[in-house]
């Protein structure tokens, strides 16, 4: 059982250790195991900069005890307007370790430059084949040539120079790229500083609480009991708010909230947190029967972290 675990066994005020702002919900992309791919759930378009900072200012009092923030959610940053402002505000406000994923099809050379300026310590970028065909086939709308190019532009960038941000490329396994894997790694490996923390990172999609996949089509073949009944981190640990302020239970929950806890619009997101609704929902997960939600019976983020391999420094490890 980890703090946050026994926070909700104690009954004691809790802080995340992750906190996410979807600071917008639109992308040049339309990749099939993400919830933007199926019909629109609410309003496309970016968070207003006043709503922002609102949610920011009130989680500020928390920002040293918030270990990670990740500012995407369904959606590409780089589309946003406010994107760099919004990475400066939240620095001016005390918040670090500032993460943003972007599919890098955008990463142009002005907005390389004001990105890596920001201090912004990682960026994440998506690419999942080391063959055009097959990552444009996983995400289209992007031109594959072109984000290879603008992820190796923003890696020499930093290089270059003395900006402090890592790089993360990421690779989401499924069964259209595992043949691509092992070149995948051969590409990006010698282009990346691991001295400088930069890693390769892959791990098996998820079924978005079962509205891009199903449990059965992803892990029907390796169901295993104490996963089935291990409490999930994602409900202890992170808080996500969506670009409409929209707090939903995880992740997972994103597509179509169905479990949204609040609005950060009408109560202060670290109070949704620390909700009843919220704690209920923990306390199924700590007596094992979080199943009981259908959102968690068909969720599969736990066996995809179960198999997250990560480069770094050349070599290879398997967290389990």
């Amino acid at each position: 059982m980890n703090d946050n675990q026994r926070n909700s066994a104690k009954g004691s005020v809790r802080v995340p250790k992750r906190f996410q702002i979807e600071t917008i919900y639109s992308c040049n992309a339309s990749c099939g195991m993400c919830a933007l791919s199926l019909p629109p759930t609410r309003k496309k378009g970016p968070m207003s900069m006043g709503v922002f900072k609102a949610i920011v200012d009130v989680m500020a009092p928390f920002s040293g005890e918030i270990e990670k923030v990740d500012l995407f959610g369904l959606g590409e940053p780089l589309l946003d307007p406010h994107i760099f402002d919004r990475i400066a505000y939240m620095k001016k406000r005390g918040f670090t370790n500032l993460a943003i994923s972007t599919n890098a099809d955008l990463l142009n050379e002005d907005k390389r430059e004001r990105l890596l300026y920001t201090g912004v310590e990682t960026v994440i970028f998506s690419v999942d084949g080391v063959s055009k065909r097959t990552h444009e086939s996983i995400r289209p709308g992007v031109t594959f040539e072109r984000v290879v190019g603008n992820c190796a532009a923003a890696i020499k960038l930093r290089d270059d120079s003395s900006y402090p941000t890592r790089f993360v490329i990421r690779f989401i396994r499924q069964e259209s790229n595992l043949d691509e894997w092992e070149g995948f790694k051969e590409y990006w490996a010698p282009k990346l500083s691991f001295d400088k923390g930069d890693l390769i990172i892959a791990y098996d999609m998820n079924t978005m609480g079962g509205e891009v996949s199903s449990k059965e089509n992803l892990v029907s073949d390796k169901i295993d009991r104490d996963i089935e009944k291990a409490p999930c981190n994602q409900v202890f640990e992170r808080l996500i708010v969506l670009s409409d302020g929209t707090v939903p239970l995880c992740c997972e929950d994103t597509p179509k909230f169905k479990y949204a806890q609040g609005s950060a619009l009408e109560t202060p997101p670290i109070d949704i947190f620390n909700s009843t609704g919220f704690e209920n929902i923990r306390r199924l997960h700590l007596d094992g029967e979080k199943n009981r939600i259908p959102l968690c019976a068909q969720c599969t983020v736990l066996y995809s972290e179960g198999g997250v391999e990560i480069i770094d420094a050349y070599t290879t490890r398997n967290i389990v």
